[in-house]
């Protein structure tokens, strides 16, 4: 059996032997990778479907947590995290909601069955298994309809809620019922009574807390904590089961967590600059990430997007765009000053963004000594959440990823980059199943007890520059095996 827990939100750095003893712990007896990366945006549907999927939104289509798609809604952008949106945009594109095969239909295709379990959003959690209704294995959220439907398929959810209950309502706070109940349908009847070959577990904490009171403050860590004990009573019923020996273990984070500063209306500055007719219209439309954002110019009129883009750059919250390449393999967009699309794994031309702004970056510390501080997108007059994601800061792309194990190195440290689209192929290498040389993702053979010495894995990197009338910007991204990762960018002040 193969568990991957996702522990939404968790930084690196905030893995103790005091918060997360448990966590500590599968990190030091298996493969500690030092550097994660969530995929971009850095927010969570687009890592979900990353994680399931083991491509890239370029691929999969979910290219930011608010989507834009006129077969949905020809005015605005939707927010991925509700489900009936997601379903919406699935029956409007004849059951293409992802683009790619997802890890659950992969090993169904084998006779194998893919449960996962969620305690985040309907949406995050649909983009973990979206087939599951029609049978292919089982998803679990309790928030679907709530006191309805638990799950899918209709038999599994019957059977939940007949021997659980309905999910506890998320209150104003932490979510830590929303967390223990989901864990306790888990230990109690995923894995004693349906036995699946392979678990995605999602637990939401800390993100929820990290948003509303700031990471690294003493309420997010208390949700770790929670989290911690909930693992770990997983792995004690594993044991319990007689499982141990032959399970395999992946922690991972969606995305990393960095500290708001200031809130940019957007589309306000655009509407005021004459470049947007207005909020609502369509001329424009855009697609927020939090800390990136994604606009759509009707049309795809270029000289619009230049225009956009040397306004953004005039602006001193105008951080690092990006625009569709030049040509093919060039790192650099049509727009002056801004790197191409493709280089970030972004372009799609029907749900691709046009444009994408992300906002500048610090590694100053917030007021519970967490680095990382960014801007975000706020409508209006809106105030920014306490702490957020999505940006292509480092604190945000450097994600949590642990591998732990029958199958992995113990005690192992291995550097080279991983990240959240290698989730899946690594399953699939784990399983012997053949399917993952087609992925954006990569097995990870370093971490692999046959694979190679992690020193002895090949890792190349590059750094591109563009500027444009005196804005200059930088671009970090790394390689291994053919697979591209995103380091990070920056505006050069």
């Amino acid at each position: 059996m193969i568990i991957v827990f996702v522990i939404d939100g968790l930084r690196p750095d905030a893995i103790s032997p005091e918060d997360t003893p448990t966590l500590y712990r599968l990190r030091a007896e298996g493969v500690e990778c030092t550097d994660g990366h969530s995929v971009f945006p850095t927010v969570t549907r687009v890592n979900a479907a990353a994680i399931s999927t083991g491509t890239q939104p370029g691929r999969n289509g979910i290219v930011g947590n608010q989507l834009y798609a006129p077969a949905v809604d020809a005015r605005r952008a939707f927010d991925t995290g509700d489900h009936r949106n997601l379903r919406r945009l699935d029956e409007a594109t004849g059951g293409r909601l992802l683009l790619a095969p997802t890890l659950a239909e992969r090993l169904h295709a084998h006779g194998r069955r893919l449960v996962a379990v969620s305690s985040g959003s309907t949406g995050s959690a649909l983009l973990l298994n979206p087939r599951a209704a029609a049978g292919i294995g089982v998803l679990v959220n309790g928030y679907l309809e709530p006191g309805r439907t638990v799950a899918h398929p209709a038999e599994a959810s019957a059977a939940i809620l007949a021997r659980f209950g309905p999910a506890p309502a998320k209150a104003s706070g932490r979510y830590d019922d929303a967390v223990a109940w989901t864990q306790r349908v888990l230990r109690e009847h995923i894995l004693p009574d349906l036995r699946p070959d392979v678990v995605i577990d999602w637990l939401t904490e800390p993100d929820h807390t990290q948003h509303m009171t700031g990471v690294g403050s003493a309420s997010a860590l208390e949700g770790l904590r929670h989290d911690d004990r909930e693992i770990a009573a997983v792995l004690a019923t594993v044991d319990g089961l007689g499982l141990t020996p032959e399970t395999s273990v992946l922690l991972v984070s969606d995305h990393g967590f960095t500290s708001n500063v200031r809130g940019i209306d957007v589309a306000g500055a655009l509407v005021e600059a004459g470049l947007k007719a207005a909020a609502d219209s369509t001329d424009v439309v855009l697609a927020s990430s939090g800390q990136a954002v994604g606009l759509h110019v009707e049309g795809r009129d270029g000289e619009r997007i230049a225009r956009i883009a040397r306004f953004l750059q005039s602006r001193d919250w105008g951080g690092v765009l990006f625009t569709a390449a030049r040509a093919p393999g060039d790192p650099l967009g049509t727009a002056q000053g801004t790197f191409a699309l493709e280089l970030i794994h972004l372009h799609h031309r029907e749900r691709g963004p046009d444009l994408v702004l992300t906002f500048p970056w610090t590694s100053g510390h917030n007021q519970f000594g967490v680095a990382g501080t960014d801007l975000a997108n706020v409508a209006g007059a809106g105030i920014p959440l306490a702490s957020d994601h999505g940006s292509m800061s480092p604190w945000n792309v450097r994600n949590t990823f642990v591998a732990w194990g029958a199958g992995f190195k113990r005690g192992a440290t291995v550097r080279t980059p991983v990240g959240n689209a290698d989730v899946a192929p690594t399953i699939l290498a784990l399983l012997g199943l053949d399917g993952a040389d087609d992925l954006d993702g990569r097995v990870l053979s370093e971490a692999l007890a046959t694979g190679p010495d992690p020193e002895q894995t090949a890792v190349e990197r590059w750094i591109h520059r563009t500027e444009a009338d005196g804005y200059r910007a930088v671009i970090q991204l790394s390689q291994v095996a053919g697979r591209r990762y995103v380091d990070k960018s920056w505006r050069v002040s």
